[in-house]
């Protein structure tokens, strides 16, 4: 009798496994910016500048956005912040480019999102996100 508990608590674990690995894929092909996105320079936008040398972000199917790059100079940064879309503060981590400490971010659509970056109490920035109905940023 022990061993059929024990094979049975195996199948319904590696069930469970199945079935959140499989939830992951599903939430991830829901959301247009799961996945890795290169900064096009010549597309982009800033103001004021100067923009960085490169800078590449990660985002996961829970939101979390994870930054890499370098400035100008050529020195590196990275950060990360994750991306609710339900217009509460949110902590910053690392470097982030406009140095802020809290994001806001209110989703718009399907593929657009607004952030509000903080710091201290005042804001400093804000950013759309926006990927085209084609997968493209």
């Amino acid at each position: 009798m022990r061993r059929t508990l024990d094979e049975a608590t195996d199948w319904i674990f590696a069930a469970l496994v199945i079935l959140l690995a499989a939830g992951s894929v599903l939430l991830a092909q829901s959301s247009p910016f799961v996945g890795t996105w290169q900064l096009n320079l010549a597309k982009s936008k800033y103001n004021p500048g100067p923009p960085p040398q490169s800078q590449t972000r990660t985002w996961d199917a829970i939101g979390y956005c994870d930054g890499q790059g370098s400035r100008r100079d050529r020195k590196p940064f990275s950060y990360g912040y994750t991306i609710k879309g339900d217009g509460k503060d949110s902590p910053t981590m690392g470097e982030i480019p406009n140095k802020a400490d809290v994001i806001s971010t209110k989703k718009i659509d399907a593929n657009t999102y607004e952030a509000k970056f903080t710091k201290a109490g005042k804001q400093v920035e804000t950013t759309t996100f926006k990927v085209s109905n084609g997968g493209r940023p």
